[in-house]
């Protein structure tokens, strides 16, 4: 299903359910994060390995896009920004586009190269509590996540917050996460492990549904899965959760569109 710029007005597109470096980087998913447009705001987040080829073939265009926001400097969150920067901006021939990412990702050893950045509109440091109006769009990163990286989440609304998405990002489980994303309509999590691994700082199934019955959104949406999530069928996880939370939970796939006026999956052709 090709989209237009119109088709994808308040929608998100899944250009990418792997997580962690087994499923990213072996290809066992798409890894290119994620395309939400809020009222007409076109943004990218977390453009993975291969962002900038599943967007094209999504039939989503790079110059619709007014800001793209990398949770954390890891590969599999960032691999193609540069891409899709030099997209935006045709190459440094206009000033285009808002950077929003964590101070260390532009720093020493930089994952975002100076060479694009020189040809965006803004950059924007990602602190906590941090909120910027990009447009039609208000997006805040509520709380610092516990990664091993600097990292953070992010809370996007319209403008009359009719619409809001929670995006928690990679990090370990904790009790002020769900202070911090209370009251979005739509909770989206990075669920990259079956079980939880204390050494790891990922979140597991076990945090998922404490997440969703503290939370209490609408619907709840898993993504960045890890090998063990992929093996498990986390669509079978997804129905368990629902049946257990009481609150519908899907497990996205590669290429899902799910539409924030409905709050379903848009079926594809």
């Amino acid at each position: 299903m090709k989209l237009t710029e119109e088709a994808v007005k308040n929608k998100i597109v899944f250009l990418g359910t792997a997580g962690a470096r087994y499923a990213a980087f072996g290809l066992i998913r798409q890894a290119g994060g994620m395309w939400i447009n809020i009222e007409g705001t076109n943004l990218h987040i977390d453009p993975g390995p291969g962002a900038f080829i599943y967007t094209h073939k999504k039939g989503l265009n790079p110059h619709w896009l007014s800001a793209i926001i990398v949770s954390h400097r890891h590969l599999d969150h960032c691999a193609d920004v540069n891409h899709v920067i030099e997209t935006i901006t045709l190459g440094g021939k206009r000033k285009k586009g808002i950077l929003l990412c964590p101070e260390d990702a532009i720093s020493e050893d930089p994952v975002v190269l100076k060479f694009t950045r020189n040809n965006l509109q803004e950059i924007v440091i990602i602190k906590e509590r941090l909120s910027k109006e990009i447009e039609n769009a208000n997006v805040s990163f509520p709380i610092k996540h516990v990664h091993g990286v600097e990292t953070y989440g992010t809370i996007i609304r319209n403008k009359s917050n009719t619409t809001s998405v929670g995006y928690i990002t990679d990090t370990k489980f904790f009790e002020k996460l769900i202070k911090a994303y209370s009251n979005v309509k739509v909770l989206i999590m990075n669920v990259t492990l079956k079980d939880p691994r204390p050494n790891i700082p990922h979140l597991s199934t076990v945090d998922a549904k404490m997440l969703i019955e503290g939370i209490k959104p609408e619907v709840a949406i898993m993504t960045h899965f890890g090998r063990t999530m992929v093996y498990a069928k986390p669509w079978e996880i997804a129905e368990n959760l629902t049946d257990e939370t009481g609150i519908r939970t899907i497990a996205a796939w590669d290429n899902m569109i799910f539409d924030l006026e409905t709050l379903k999956p848009v079926k594809q052709r």
